[in-house]
């Protein structure tokens, strides 16, 4: 029964979609997370969120087959670490499913790895981090892939004829493919630990 009303809901989402959508934008994630953005909330402080270093900026490309579709969003962003200032570059690649409702409005949930590096401003040196943000040898780029924590993302974005408006929330887990066997770490992280981002986007079929 569940399987059947899965399906009736599917098939014509499928159905009514264009084959391929490609979309590409600019997109911007503010740094500190949901719960930390509540709190924030509750005592009236807007500081951090008025602040424009406390965003990361990049873009959004989208290709959507039917309901699959992929994401690939990359973004910049400054922060320091032991006093160190570095440049934060981060490429987080999802591949999940993605439905239009009504023509006016588009839905999508994905998972993927968050590809992370950081560049010593100071230095122009490459490196990673582990969980205690010590810094690792970067001798590849498969250092980084199997370094890089599993995200998921939601969007919801709004169609204004050729160009969708949207938010994205960003949720990293703990889970990294050096560590393949450790799947519960997937599901370790609070809910409202992760990120919150808007996005626009033009719309190219």
């Amino acid at each position: 029964m569940v399987l059947l009303l899965i399906v009736c809901v599917m098939l014509p989402t499928a159905l009514s979609a264009a084959v391929v959508d490609l979309s590409l934008g600019v997109t911007a994630q503010y740094k500190e997370n949901l719960g930390s953005i509540k709190t924030q909330l509750d005592d009236d402080d807007f500081d951090g969120l008025s602040n424009f270093d406390n965003y990361a900026l990049g873009a959004d490309l989208r290709v959507k087959l039917l309901i699959a579709e992929v994401d690939l969003v990359g973004k910049f962003s400054q922060e320091t670490i032991n006093s160190v200032e570095y440049t934060k570059i981060e490429t987080l690649s999802t591949v999940g499913l993605s439905m239009d409702l009504l023509g006016f409005a588009r839905i999508g949930f994905g998972l993927g790895p968050n590809w992370i590096v950081r560049m010593d401003n100071n230095t122009g040196t490459f490196t990673i981090f582990d969980e205690s943000d010590n810094p690792q040898d970067l001798d590849t780029l498969g250092d980084t892939f199997i370094n890089s924590p599993v995200a998921y993302r939601a969007t919801v974005d709004f169609n204004l004829g050729g160009i969708m408006l949207g938010l994205n929330y960003t949720l990293e887990t703990d889970y990294t493919f050096k560590n393949a066997q450790n799947v519960n770490e997937l599901f370790s992280k609070p809910l409202d630990d992760g990120t919150v981002g808007v996005s626009l986007l033009w719309s190219f079929f």
